[in-house]
């Protein structure tokens, strides 16, 4: 175990209900290939950060269980599933006798993400307590790392963002928010199919997606602004 007792979650959804809001683009086997592929690229990225002291992953699907015990990760299988909040709960309790233990939770739907990612979530929540955390495109959240790993409860949904850097002024914390475009971007929508086959990269989920020629498939959707809403500390990156 590393001095810093943090733990990557990654939170996996079963395969075949993945990414629902793209079987316009994609049918019921290549949605199931990408949430696939998304995960190895996720589990990639972690299993190269030093400074973990582990990965855990929750899930109710065996096969992407399978893919995680390959890394090296423990699994925490759901009898169903849960959604995320339910699954980070269950991980903080597993974590329960580790007061100093901090996470950082990782959707497996965010291929972009590096180890060096991964690293400075880390290095953001050094001193306890803490919370750093990624905004997503939508108002979600992409990366949340928090220590203690219960500091706050869970509020992953239609504008977590929000919720979370409220809950941490409700304990007391200002949150860091880290800002990097690559990060801000997972898979749900056509739009982000676009967005991301845009992007250059090495990971498997950009290579499937090209294989597919995905590009030819998407209509031209124009992407909404977003701004960043609630007091924090800002930490920016350049993409």
């Amino acid at each position: 175990m590393t001095g810093a007792d943090v733990w990557a979650v990654v939170l996996v959804k079963p395969f075949r209900l993945a990414k629902q809001r793209l079987a316009g683009v994609l049918d019921a086997g290549e949605r199931t290939e990408l949430a696939r592929v998304m995960l190895e690229d996720v589990l990639t990225a972690v299993d190269a950060c030093a400074s973990l002291a582990g990965v855990i992953v929750v899930t109710a699907d065996r096969a992407a269980a399978a893919v995680a015990r390959r890394h090296g990760a423990i699994v925490l299988m759901e009898t169903a599933a849960v959604g995320m909040n339910a699954a980070v709960t269950r991980v903080t309790k597993y974590l329960t006798g580790r007061a100093d233990a901090g996470i950082v939770v990782v959707p497996a739907d965010v291929p972009h993400v590096s180890p060096d990612d991964i690293e400075e979530m880390i290095a953001l929540i050094a001193r306890t307590p803490a919370i750093a955390l990624v905004r997503s495109s939508d108002g979600g959240t992409n990366l949340l790392a928090c220590r203690p790993s219960s500091i706050i409860a869970p509020s992953f949904g239609p504008n977590s963002f929000k919720a979370h850097c409220v809950a941490a002024v409700q304990q007391g914390i200002t949150p860091t928010v880290r800002l990097a475009s690559h990060l801000s971007l997972d898979i749900d929508r056509r739009e982000d199919l676009d967005t991301f086959i845009s992007r250059q990269s090495s990971t498997r989920t950009h290579a499937y997606l090209a294989r597919l020629n995905i590009q030819a498939r998407l209509s031209a959707h124009p992407s909404s602004p977003v701004n960043l809403v609630g007091a924090a500390t800002e930490v920016r990156n350049h993409d």
